[in-house]
């Protein structure tokens, strides 16, 4: 889906996010949101509405209409509404998706919309094609039928390898099977002393002190040596634990000089993770297991539960560590 999506085609830092309410659920996560997106409810227009959808539940849709099927904007119409949170941007979510190309009605390419194969599209506002616009306020669980013009599907330069041609429009046929949070969303907690100090911006991109000429903060679990952990917000949403899928945003530094050697949010795109041993460092798992969605935490993770003596790019060998990390969602849950 990103291959195809692709062929297709800073803020005042804050303590907090001014305006939130307690947080106490899961929609309270969500209703804190601001939509970045607008309202696709006012893209329905003529040409997306000539566009019948059987919704097939858990197999692919039939999608019918008189082809050519021409228009000159984004259009979009909600065929199955969802009871989940609604999208409001800056955010990932899980599609299952038909691509049907508009000039000749064939299905140019197709997830088998059982749950099995679903893609993840990060959705902002300005990019192109417009899918953040296309689906702002859509609620997951969603059927959706879009349509794009030639010229904002892929630039009237066509798509060979989908046998769409340089005058054909698009329409996506979307299955909102999950959506993300853009950045933690939970209640304030007291900062802990000598923990590095943290701000946000009111997108969530943090700004991180460390304070490099202190001592490290320590923790032990079961008497063994464990990653120290403080919590910033405490977030509403399922308990993580080990062998889920998680999506975080987060931004790593070492210890001994406040260097961030990795973001996410630099990256504009968040992270995912099988949260299994091996596939990231044990101080970083043991960090997220247990946590709730929609919490912000930062964890100083120890050289014995990090890269030990082994320096990983520039992070030098016997590093301590330190994370923040916004818990984002689980995949399937």
């Amino acid at each position: 889906m990103r291959k195809i999506l692709a062929a297709l085609a800073a803020s005042a830092l804050l303590l907090s996010f001014a305006g939130c309410s307690s947080i106490n659920s899961v929609s309270d996560m969500y209703n804190n949101l601001k939509s970045v997106c607008g309202d696709a409810t006012k893209n329905v227009g003529t040409t997306v509405a000539a566009i019948k959808v059987v919704d097939n539940k858990n197999a692919a849709p039939t999608t019918t209409f008189a082809a050519p099927l021409v228009g000159t904007k984004v259009e979009s119409k909600v065929i199955t509404e969802g009871t989940g949170p609604k999208i409001t941007g800056n955010q990932s979510v899980d599609l299952e998706f038909q691509i049907v190309n508009a000039g000749t009605g064939a299905v140019a390419q197709s997830s088998a919309f059982s749950g099995t194969d679903s893609a993840s599209q990060y959705l902002a506002p300005g990019m192109k094609p417009p899918f953040c616009e296309a689906l702002g306020g859509v609620r997951e669980g969603s059927l959706v039928a879009m349509y794009l013009p030639a010229a904002l599907a892929h630039n009237n330069q066509g798509i060979p390898q989908l046998k769409i041609g340089k005058e054909d429009s698009v329409i996506f046929i979307l299955k909102i099977a999950k959506v993300y949070l853009p950045h933690a969303v939970g209640n304030e907690q007291a900062a802990q002393s000598g923990f590095p100090s943290v701000v946000r911006a009111v997108d969530g991109t943090p700004g991180v002190t460390v304070p490099s000429d202190s001592p490290f903060p320590k923790a032990s679990k079961n008497g063994a040596e464990a990653s120290a952990i403080e919590t910033l917000l405490a977030g509403a949403g399922p308990v993580i634990a080990k062998g889920d899928t998680v999506m975080v945003h987060y931004a790593g530094y070492t210890w001994a000089d406040g260097a961030k050697f990795d973001s996410s949010w630099d990256k504009k795109t968040p992270a995912t993770f099988t949260l299994t041993d091996g596939s990231v460092i044990t101080g970083f798992l043991d960090s997220l297991v247990g946590q709730k969605v929609g919490s912000q935490i930062v964890t100083v993770i120890p050289p014995s539960l990090g890269y030990k003596d082994q320096p990983q790019g520039t992070i030098p060998a016997n590093s301590t560590l330190v994370f923040v990390i916004d818990i984002l969602g689980i995949k399937g849950k």
